[in-house]
């Protein structure tokens, strides 16, 4: 299935513990009051952005082997009597066609979804539902489960399911991820205790703040097995009907106060559309997907070539590693393919596997490396050193014997003129003195945002 990304009124995280709920909570209130004050301010916030619809993936939801799960009936009603407080309930009206659209949209992917029998809903489900309903919500929703069986490629792809079925509906609705944290994260956790689990807490806070979502499904599995959580696979599907682009990402709070981290976070205000299908922005996942599906030796989940995506032009891919150290870049300077996604796929392989002055990157490897697209504009000859800018312009070198050096612009320490051409020249072979043409190029750079796990 294509990548996509929905335009959301809103979208974000939210803890699902029965006892930041008041009528559950009481007492105990106290000690987890910042968690309890941030729920508030997200429902607040998701409701000022008056979404038409509400989805909502929960991790407690009934769960098949291998389908995603998808609550059915007229009506979504639960509550938290099994925790002392029937009071706290929800009542809402399912959205089937939502449901309907999303299972079609499944199905075409090859994934398997099953409809689970009306019911009362869990409390995966009616925990954030019951904050949404305080702060005003009053919409059509949507809950769904993870299948039991974790598998990253297939959450990513419902959720690109997702987002092709709310763009068929139009409008914009709210996307929720239900999930707590690590339950280990101190000694008195209710399910035992492994350092690890803070490690987790700590990596997904860092790359939900910096809005890294492309990454969050890519922290090891053995990390979030150690530590117990049930977060990733919602916001796994969240993200992946982001587009993994958001806007105004935002950690609201963050707590452990009963050995169990609760994570409130934005991943999307609603402010800013998210890169589609059309836009530059997807680039850079275009290549890590490119590379990730050589290393696991399947065919790559590319989006169709529209929009921007249509054009013909040279592209580089460059890939760093975490402490900006080069691990790649390799590129042309005229296109080899009929489109940009042909065009960076290609690219994306030759720099990861065959630029000779590094070996091939492995699979482990993989999830700890930067990458930028880099898309040139057409080049320019010139007459006079005056007409360059190393901070805007690339350069090419070349001489009568066709020996030529490329260097992209902006690159970090090469802060001069007289040293772009320098390291152009020491590229091509070329010796300080000889005559050379240059030409010079501008160009559109898209980047995987900074890493946030040291």
């Amino acid at each position: 299935m294509p990548m996509s990304a929905l335009i959301p009124a809103f979208s974000g995280l939210l803890p699902h513990p029965p006892i930041i709920v008041p009528e559950v909570g009481r007492t105990r209130l106290a000690q987890c009051q910042a968690t309890c004050a941030a729920c508030r301010d997200f429902a607040a916030r998701l409701v000022a952005a008056r979404p038409d619809r509400l989805l909502l993936v929960s991790p407690h939801a009934p769960r098949r082997t291998t389908a995603f799960g998808i609550y059915g009936g007229e009506r979504l009603r639960g509550d938290l009597g099994r925790f002392g407080a029937r009071a706290a309930a929800v009542d809402l009206e399912n959205d089937a066609g939502a449901g309907e659209g999303i299972s079609q949209a499944a199905r075409r992917a090859g994934l398997e979804v099953w409809s689970i029998p009306q019911q009362p809903l869990d409390h995966g489900a009616v925990v954030p539902l019951c904050f949404l309903v305080e702060a005003g919500f009053a919409g059509p929703a949507c809950v769904i489960s993870p299948p039991a069986v974790q598998d990253t490629s297939a959450l990513i792809a419902f959720g690109h399911a997702v987002a092709e079925a709310y763009g068929a509906l139009g409008g914009r609705p709210a996307l929720v991820a239900s999930g707590d944290m690590s339950h280990r994260v101190t000694p008195e956790a209710p399910s035992g205790y492994d350092p690890r689990g803070l490690e987790f807490d700590r990596a997904l806070v860092d790359l939900a703040a910096a809005g890294a979502l492309a990454r969050i499904p890519r922290i090891d599995a053995v990390l979030r097995e150690a530590a117990g959580e049930d977060t990733t696979e919602s916001i796994t599907i969240v993200s992946a009907a982001l587009g993994f682009h958001p806007s105004g990402a935002a950690v609201l709070s963050y707590e452990h106060p009963f050995g169990v981290g609760y994570l409130v976070a934005v991943l999307h205000d609603g402010k800013q559309a998210p890169a589609g299908p059309a836009s530059l922005a997807l680039l850079p996942a275009i290549a890590r997907e490119t590379i990730q599906a050589q290393l696991e030796k399947r065919e790559p989940d590319l989006p169709a070539a529209a929009g921007r995506l249509r054009e013909a032009a040279p592209v580089f891919v460059t890939i760093r590693r975490r402490d900006g150290s080069l691990r790649g870049c390799m590129g042309s300077l005229h296109p080899l393919h009929a489109d940009l996604v042909a065009e960076t796929a290609d690219r994306a392989l030759t720099a990861a596997f065959h630029d000779p002055r590094f070996p091939p990157i492995g699979k482990e490897e993989l999830c700890g490396l930067h990458i930028e697209v880099s898309v040139l504009g057409p080049r320019q000859r010139v007459s006079s050193l005056d007409e360059l800018d190393p901070r805007r312009f690339g350069v090419v070198v070349s001489d009568e014997s066709q020996r030529r050096g490329v260097l992209l612009p902006a690159i970090e320490g090469v802060d001069s003129i007289s040293a772009q051409i320098a390291i152009a020249r020491r590229k091509a072979g070329i010796p300080e003195g000889d005559d050379v043409r240059i030409e010079r190029f501008e160009v559109e750079k898209a980047g995987e945002p900074e890493e946030g796990v040291a």
